[in-house]
């Protein structure tokens, strides 16, 4: 095209109209260059978060949970999960000692560990941890230091199956279920004296076995199916089943069916050698029906069909029981008001049952805030005494000697303070931050 004809075309054109379409173009650019920075801007804060246990790795052994042992306390440090107070990369296993520091045993680049399941155990004479890359348990002296493998998790015979683009197809266009395998996996359920109990996963992603071995030598001393309809807790030597039973047909209440759809259309029995634990006429309560705490298992249970006067289901806890490794059981105060009950158990240790209770404190401004103390429930008597003031939510591992306080961002090492008649009742801090 000449350019006088160019020009002709040109001067047809409404001025208006170009510079509508001028501003339409840039309106178009400016929001692609905005999608295209948020993208970046998210991209740098992924970068940012992800990287921070790495860039700036902590020193202590966070606020994970950890056990003691003839005095010294371990943990596993590091969640894994960057957040902004709690930034780390997993390191490993640590042991502290009061007065002495503390050391690392196992590094988390030598054996990777779960840092969601139980992962590590200890006894007195040693150290075990499942690498969740060879599914293999190792058990380090806490002696000498050695290392050996005890146990490693058979594999399937056949390679893992691949799924394929008609597999995919199959199953979005015509719900057709689709047949995965999954690599076998060990999860570490309960390490005692004599005997290291853990659960051995199939492909198939839902069988598992018990499997239960020498704690010294490795030897496999059993292998069983564990039930579809519960799962065990192991307490010490005591096994204790979480059973779920079927509801009677037609029973109903609101929120049934989407229950029976999930699976959950049923309720919850405790038992023991086949036997319920449960008082006559109860159930277990919901998510509080089985809680593990340190030295015990406590047990919330409720009465069967329970409902309010709208017609809910009632399943919050009227009363606990407490077990303990030891095969004694206790019946705790019941809660004055179940859905709101002021106590959290914490551990057992030496006969006393500690834990916080809370109340609400008035304010100047007519408002009221929450606060914690710390206390301590002697097992025997029913006696009860305030350990500490104002200590805020926590976490609490104890030998009935030395207490570890957590948080949840960095645990605290204490020692715990007794009465002439032996009676908790102080708490004098030996080291922050450990």
């Amino acid at each position: 095209m000449k350019g006088e004809k160019l020009y002709e075309l040109l001067d047809l054109l409404d001025d208006n109209l170009v510079m509508e379409s001028a501003e339409v173009k840039r309106g178009v650019w400016r929001r692609r260059l905005a999608i295209v920075a948020a993208i970046v801007a998210a991209a740098v804060l992924v970068w940012f978060v992800t990287t921070e246990p790495v860039r700036h790795p902590r020193q202590d052994v966070g606020g994970e949970a950890g056990v003691l042992q003839d005095g010294a306390y371990y943990v596993f440090a590091g969640s894994g999960f960057p957040g902004p107070d709690e930034a780390r990369v997993p390191q490993g296993i640590f042991r502290y000692v009061p007065g002495e520091g503390k050391e690392q045993l196992v590094s988390y680049q030598a054996h990777r560990m779960d840092v969601l399941f139980s992962c590590w155990g200890v006894n007195t004479h040693g150290l075990y941890y499942v690498d969740i890359d060879t599914n293999a348990l190792w058990r380090q002296d806490l002696t000498t230091g050695e290392e050996t493998l005890l146990y490693t998790a058979p594999g399937p015979e056949e390679p893992e199956a691949e799924l394929g683009v008609g597999d995919l197809w199959n199953y979005f266009a015509h719900g057709e279920e689709l047949e995965l395998t999954y690599d076998v996996a060990l999860f570490l359920n309960q390490v005692g004296e004599d005997t290291v109990t853990l659960t051995y996963r199939y492909p198939d992603g839902k069988t598992t076995d018990t499997v239960v071995l020498d704690s010294r030598t490795g030897a496999l001393l059993s292998q069983t199916a564990q039930r579809e309809n519960g799962y065990p807790l192991w307490l010490g030597e005591r096994c204790i089943e979480v059973v779920y039973v079927d509801h009677p047909e037609g029973f109903t209440y609101p929120g049934w069916e989407e229950d029976v759809e999930l699976n959950q259309y049923h309720w919850t029995d405790l038992q023991e050698d086949g036997r319920s634990l449960l008082p006559p006429g109860t159930m277990g309560a919901g998510e509080q029906a089985a809680i593990e705490i340190p030295g015990g298992l406590l047990i919330g249970y409720a009465p069967k069909n329970r409902f309010d006067e709208a017609g809910n289901y009632l399943r919050d806890a009227t009363g606990y029981l407490l077990l303990t490794p030891a095969g004694r059981d206790y019946i705790l105060p019941e809660p004055e008001d179940p859905e709101d009950s002021t106590r959290d158990y914490l551990a057992v240790a030496d006969g006393w049952l500690y834990f916080t209770n809370r109340t609400w404190a008035a304010l100047d401004n007519g408002g009221r805030r929450q606060e914690w103390s710390l206390w301590a429930r002697q097992l025997e008597t029913g006696e009860e005494v305030l350990v500490q003031n104002e200590c805020g939510p926590l976490r609490l591992i104890t030998d009935g000697t030395w207490c570890y306080l957590s948080d949840g961002n960095t645990t605290d090492c204490y020692r715990l303070e007794h009465d002439g008649q032996g009676r908790p009742c102080g708490l004098t801090l030996v080291e922050e931050t450990i």
